[in-house]
């Protein structure tokens, strides 16, 4: 191969004429930082946070050159101050703020934009004009539940009225047991506000109290099933449930089968992980976040993963499973329409 005289003269001069054009030493461009609001009912629960904050540390892992600032406000006040002097800082690099709760939805509200910078908030139906959010639905999944658990009387726990995930949950959850079952379906709420999350000893005194009243009528009769709803609380059913007979409990937000085989017949995964390093990967490679985005059944981002293990009254939950799962998505798109 032949080269002109000219083009090997501007190749070995380019590097020449660069250096001749810097005025300093070539600056470091500024590193990325991620911010993290968790919630208030912190990390810990082997559940919902917990998964969040996998995906989060396995990003971090992944790209060593992201700055990370992991904060848990002490209420959603200090919640909302720390969200102010995110958005009024004038940082240089590119940053990025995720708030990890839907309890935060009246910090953000009417907030304006950062002045550089994103911000995305979880599990929300609300949209935020200048920042992202993002909603995992569960009519779908929870309507699937319900009717998996046909054979039992269904307990829906709530830790608190009026969060849109929980209430959407707890709606399909009984829509798909009334669908498939003769057996009743009641409802308990543990606490009056987010701090129902966070109740693990709590909600196993709650959980007692009201069960020996549902006995004290005369009027139950069936197998139970927990169907529950309660975040970090979660943990308090179980240990209601492993001193008190192994009374089933549905899995909640992942995989609850190593709680106990025999008494979790299948369990609910949230993978907010996986949205996560969706959204994280997405902002390295400078692509811009939607306003709103909305995943259900049909995405890998929730599922319903049966146990394999599970032997009670010859339910097969497998099977279970393929009978109501495309049942289950033609609801949720029905639901939607509403």
């Amino acid at each position: 191969m032949r080269f002109s005289f000219s083009y090997i003269s501007t190749v070995l001069l380019l590097p020449v004429l660069l250096a001749g054009c810097s005025k300093g030493p070539v600056s470091e461009p500024a590193p990325r930082e991620l911010t993290v609001l968790i919630g208030t009912d912190g990390y810990g629960d082997g559940s919902y946070n917990d998964t969040m904050l996998e995906g989060i540390l396995g990003f971090c892992k992944d790209h060593p050159d992201v700055s990370l600032s992991l904060q848990q406000p002490e209420s959603i006040a200090d919640a909302g101050k720390r969200l102010d002097a995110w958005l009024a800082k004038e940082g240089s690099g590119d940053r990025a703020l995720i708030l990890v709760s839907n309890t935060y939805e009246d910090i953000l509200k009417g907030k304006p934009a950062p002045k550089n910078g994103r911000v995305l908030i979880l599990e929300t139906d609300d949209v935020f004009p200048g920042h992202s959010s993002y909603v995992i639905r569960r009519y779908g999944a929870s309507w699937l539940c319900g009717a998996m658990s046909r054979i039992f009387v269904g307990i829906i726990v709530k830790a608190m009225d009026g969060n849109d995930m929980i209430e959407e949950s707890a709606r399909g959850f009984a829509d798909g047991h009334s669908a498939a079952s003769d057996q009743e379906t009641h409802t308990w709420t543990l606490a009056n506000g987010p701090e129902g999350f966070g109740m693990r000893d709590s909600t196993y005194r709650f959980v007692h109290k009201k069960y020996q009243e549902l006995y004290s009528t005369g009027e139950f009769f069936g197998d139970i099933l927990f169907f529950p709803l309660l975040g970090g609380s979660l943990p308090g059913l179980f240990d209601y449930s492993r001193y008190n007979g192994f009374i089933h409990i549905a899995g909640m937000d992942v995989d609850c089968t190593a709680y106990n085989p025999g008494v979790v017949p299948y369990s609910l995964c949230v993978n907010n992980h996986l949205a996560l390093k969706m959204y994280l990967e997405d902002w390295l490679a400078g692509k811009s976040w939607p306003e709103h985005q909305e995943f259900g059944l049909e995405s890998e981002y929730i599922q319903v993963v049966s146990n394999k293990q599970f032997n009670f009254e010859g339910q097969d939950m497998a099977a279970l499973y393929e009978t109501y799962y495309s049942q289950a998505v033609e609801k949720e798109k029905a639901y939607e329409k509403e």
